[in-house]
């Protein structure tokens, strides 16, 4: 299939709407929707559902989609290693991660190697951690780095770290005085949630998961910079990890206490990437950098 009826097709599937197609592909509505009438033609049935609100892919038009998308994929793929084969540092990186990593952990790392690599072009994605790896497994992302929990099959982890869930909060809190805390503990007191699910599903730890469900919290958002800035003016504790708040805790401004949870305490974090997909010589080597960073994160986290 020539590559404009691919990069054509996929932008639609994935705005459900030739118009927001065009704009985002500064071509006119028209020559997509021509490219993608006579590729129905060439198949001999309609692709998508045309709908009132838009366009939404049927199921012959989800198949030609995933071949698209593993097509373009080799193709990127390609042009990356002939790349690499000239010379040339370019290429384009794809991740999905947790949101707790954006505020210090990535734009370190892309800030480091976009020294070595200055063309290359990165997609950066903050998800919910129960959502990295479907990022992966589907394609939609190269690299995800989540909790590594219950992985679904299709993933190789490249690199881990125990970064368990604990509470965070300001050295004036009460729960500070105490070297380990209980969720009986946190009850009654001001809570601040990250919005959405549990980050620990409920067969590994059921008594954190019920207070997670149960507790109104103080307030909820999906922004960990958000959360962090309640935190340090004293609003109210948090769960997390250290991974987001490493400077905060060296400096002192905040404490962090693990739980009275074993199987919280087991938690760790990982770099994951697709069994059966190959990578492109930047994704390489972005992930062996991240990989090491992590282990420099996971020292850094024992000493506070």
């Amino acid at each position: 299939m020539h590559a404009q009826v691919l990069k054509y097709f996929v932008e639609v599937a994935r705005c459900g709407s030739i118009r927001k197609a065009a704009q985002n592909l500064f071509v006119a509505s028209s020559a997509i929707n021509r490219q993608i009438r006579k590729l129905e033609e060439e198949l001999g049935t309609e692709l998508f559902d045309r709908l009132p609100g838009g366009m939404r892919l049927n199921s012959a038009g989800q198949r030609v989609l995933r071949h698209m998308q593993a097509t373009l994929h080799e193709y990127h793929l390609m042009r990356s290693d002939i790349d690499a084969l000239a010379g040339e540092r370019t290429g384009h990186i794809t991740l999905a991660s947790m949101d707790s990593l954006f505020g210090d952990f990535l734009p370190a790392a892309v800030e480091d190697f976009s020294r070595d690599f200055p063309a290359v072009t990165y997609e950066l994605t903050a998800v919910a951690p129960a959502e990295v790896a479907e990022r992966v497994t589907s394609g939609r992302c190269d690299i995800g780095i989540s909790f590594l929990g219950r992985l679904p099959a299709g993933l190789d982890v490249v690199a881990r770290a125990p970064f368990p869930i604990g509470v965070v909060m300001v050295p004036s809190h009460p729960l500070a005085r105490q070297a380990v805390v209980s969720c009986a503990d946190c009850a009654g007191l001001p809570f601040l949630r990250s919005s959405g699910a549990s980050p620990v599903h409920a067969a590994m730890a059921p008594e954190f998961a019920r207070f997670w469900d149960s507790t109104a919290p103080h307030l909820s958002s999906n922004a960990t910079p958000l959360l962090k800035h309640m935190i340090l003016a004293g609003q109210g504790m948090a769960f997390f990890t250290k991974i987001a708040f490493l400077g905060e805790l060296e400096r002192g401004e905040l404490a962090w206490r693990p739980l009275d949870l074993p199987q919280i305490n087991a938690m760790q974090a990982g770099i994951f990437v697709a069994s059966q997909r190959p990578l492109s010589h930047v994704t390489r080597e972005f992930v062996e950098r991240i990989t090491r960073r992590m282990k420099q994160m996971e020292m850094a986290a024992a000493q506070v």
